[in-house]
């Protein structure tokens, strides 16, 4: 008898909220430009009205902000474990990163668009790197008790916004296969912040 009983409204809501923003990763995947998409176009994808909509999201940019949320969450449950030093397997630390932006790569295009001319997606896009800027500055400097912070926040502001352009890149326009990417990029992680007890590994011709 309790599996044939209506859905409670909070059930339905969070299905609705899913429905529209499935529908929105949708037609994002289909390569339309966020700046093109309207809450009509989308509502259709959702099957649901746009009084609808409004009653889940404000405006097409708090829906964007809730994908990006998404995305947030898994990259940095990805790169967690290695900024915390719970584990030193770095190549894992980035293909798991690398696996995250493409399970939201249309997310990911938006975000990226769309911080180039909304104020609050650049605020949040600022913010998503702001946690792994800290937390790479904090890895280098247990890596390197001797490094001033003012050096390891260079290091960390460096690496990380490296790495989020090559990977964002590299799913939009591939120029190089994945494996000697990520070996590359691993490289110039541990030339900077290398192993615990290890020396920097020299870059080549270097």
């Amino acid at each position: 008898m309790l599996s044939r009983r209506s859905p409670l409204p909070e059930d339905q809501r969070g299905r609705t909220r899913d429905g529209i923003l499935d529908a929105t990763r949708g037609l994002l995947g289909e390569g339309k430009a966020f700046a093109e998409l309207s809450v009509g176009e989308i509502s259709m994808r959702a099957g649901v009205s746009r009084p609808t909509f409004y009653s889940y999201f404000q405006d097409k940019r708090a829906l964007v902000l809730s994908l990006g949320e998404e995305l947030e969450h898994d990259v940095r449950a990805a790169a967690g474990p290695w900024l915390r030093d719970e584990d030193d397997d770095l190549r894992s630390t980035l293909s798991g990163v690398l696996s995250g932006f493409r399970t939201h790569s249309a997310t990911l295009g938006a975000i990226v668009e769309a911080a180039t001319y909304d104020p609050d997606v650049a605020t949040f896009w600022r913010d998503f790197h702001e946690w792994f800027l800290v937390n790479a500055a904090e890895r280098a400097m247990r890596a390197d008790d001797t490094l001033a912070r003012e050096d390891a926040e260079a290091v960390a502001y460096s690496l990380v916004w490296m790495t989020e352009r090559c990977l964002t890149e590299h799913l939009g326009a591939p120029r190089v296969r994945e494996e000697p990417l990520l070996n590359a990029i691993e490289r110039l992680w541990r030339s900077a912040i290398p192993a615990t007890d290890a020396k920097p590994d020299p870059l080549p011709g270097g």
